[in-house]
């Protein structure tokens, strides 16, 4: 059964602000996938953007992370208030940025004794995404952890799901952009013009990636979105950009996918992009391209129940 929706409104300017950035986003994305592609199709211009490769890289890598970080406080902040936008940034910072410090120094793991390095297995960044908090982790990875938290919890909230079992979806849907994005940046692929922006210390069993990886980004993506839902008390509207951001952010990886050859953590991370928008389109209210107004009452659930 679909869920009815009511219209709310978006100021002018906010909504202006939020389509500028999203193309720059998409912008950032486009330029990365014709230079890479360029690259690959014709080797010898590499004499010519070579000196240049590392603010080739840097820039529209560092606007792409910017701009993620800032698109979902233009979608959702107008709604949410000052307030409990600030919790939501601050709650998805902390969660995502301190399990990647821990991740990376390694010092909790050797507290239990364990093996690996909880809770993504063992990994280092490789330095392309800018300064590092602690000389570990980059000063941009909490946003992105923050961003795509609350994207994935507006695609959750669409459904006719409880709280507990919307959390739950929600976390899967952050997983899910991780099928693509980890063989893509993990140094998989050895295309012209890509580098890793991060490595791991084992040979995983998914193109470089061990499976404690997933149980990490499981682990971690429950706990920022339980907090999203427990301490700002979730989202009241969705966005109808949402699912756009979302493909947009998992087209990424697939197009570096493509012009590596990875072809098969290509099909295998199209079919997981396509999953939640599938799930939308089956049983959301909303349509999965954007309409007007932007911003609809999130559907009525019955959150004591799962």
């Amino acid at each position: 059964m679909r869920s009815t929706v009511i219209d709310t409104q978006v100021p002018a300017t906010t909504h202006r602000l939020f389509l500028v950035a999203l193309g720059l986003f998409a912008g950032s994305i486009a330029f990365s996938f014709l230079g890479i592609l360029l690259l690959t199709l014709v080797p010898a211009s590499m004499e010519i953007f070579g000196p240049y490769m590392n603010t080739l890289i840097q820039a529209p890598t560092w606007t792409y992370m910017i701009l993620l970080g800032l698109i979902p406080i233009l979608m959702y902040g107008p709604t949410l208030g000052t307030r409990r936008i600030t919790i939501i940034v601050f709650w998805g910072c902390l969660i995502g940025g301190g399990s990647e410090l821990i991740g990376t120094t390694g010092w909790l793991s050797e507290f239990l004794g364990l093996s690996w390095s909880f809770p993504f297995g063992d990994y280092t960044y490789t330095g392309w995404l800018g300064p590092e908090f602690a000389g570990h982790v980059p000063y941009f990875i909490p946003l992105s952890w923050f961003a795509m938290a609350l994207i994935s919890l507006d695609l959750a909230r669409r459904l006719p799901t409880g709280r507990g079992t919307r959390v739950l979806v929600a976390t899967v849907f952050m997983v899910l952009w991780d099928v693509s994005l980890d063989p893509a940046m993990n140094g998989a692929g050895s295309a012209v013009g890509t580098v890793p922006f991060w490595l791991y210390d084992v040979n995983g069993f998914y193109y470089g990636m061990p499976l404690t990886n997933w149980f990490g980004w499981f682990l971690v993506s429950y706990l920022i979105i339980w907090g999203y839902e427990l301490l700002a008390g979730g989202l009241d509207t969705v966005h109808t950009y949402a699912p756009t951001v979302y493909f947009l952010n998992c087209l990424f990886p697939l197009l570096i996918l493509l012009v590596q050859g990875l072809y098969i953590p290509l099909l295998i991370g199209s079919v997981a992009t396509l999953i939640p928008l599938a799930a939308l389109a089956r049983y959301s209210a909303l349509p999965l391209v954007p309409s007007t107004p932007v911003l609809r009452r999130a559907p009525a659930s019955d959150d004591s129940t799962g």
